[in-house]
């Protein structure tokens, strides 16, 4: 059961690492330079899991992926994994499917969840979109609403 979401998450790792390759800076803005740079952390740390699973990842399809929704979904498979990881049964079939010690198993649960931790985080900061399929990678989202000035509100009556 574990190994088929480590196997999930290994190919979302992968399409996430393809969008942070595609984000173009053109701006040179440090905001962006430090989200690319946190990505690829994150990126790196998920290794601590999906190194024990050698699967040929499919190419992602050619579409606009938002960052937050990969995130979210990541977020969603780090939970359920660290949820299958706590109980004892599946901790030793998780040691026999890795082929690592239960101690292996414990310290790998106790990274997920800092990895989790470091998902909210990315998942708060990063409001962009990715289009795998132009030229044009990066989407920055506005929400910014423009509210009237005083004297507008006072002189619009």
């Amino acid at each position: 059961m574990v190994l088929a979401q480590v196997k999930e998450l290994k190919q979302s790792q992968e399409l996430l690492k393809k969008l942070v390759e595609r984000i173009e800076n053109l701006t040179q803005d440090l905001s962006i330079t430090t989200l690319q740079h946190d990505l690829l952390d994150y990126i790196e740390s998920l290794s601590v899991v999906t190194d024990y699973v050698n699967i040929e990842v499919d190419p992602p399809e050619l579409k606009t992926y938002p960052v937050n929704a990969v995130l979210k979904r990541q977020a969603q498979l780090l939970q359920a994994i660290l949820a299958q990881l706590n109980s004892p049964e599946e901790q030793s079939d998780a040691a026999e499917e890795f082929e690592v010690t239960e101690g292996a198993i414990r310290r790998m649960s106790e990274s997920l969840k800092g990895i989790v931790e470091l998902n909210r985080t990315l998942q708060k900061e990063s409001n962009i979109s990715v289009d795998l399929a132009t030229k044009t990678p990066l989407h920055e989202k506005e929400n910014t609403t423009e509210k009237a000035g005083f004297f507008k509100r006072l002189f619009k009556r």
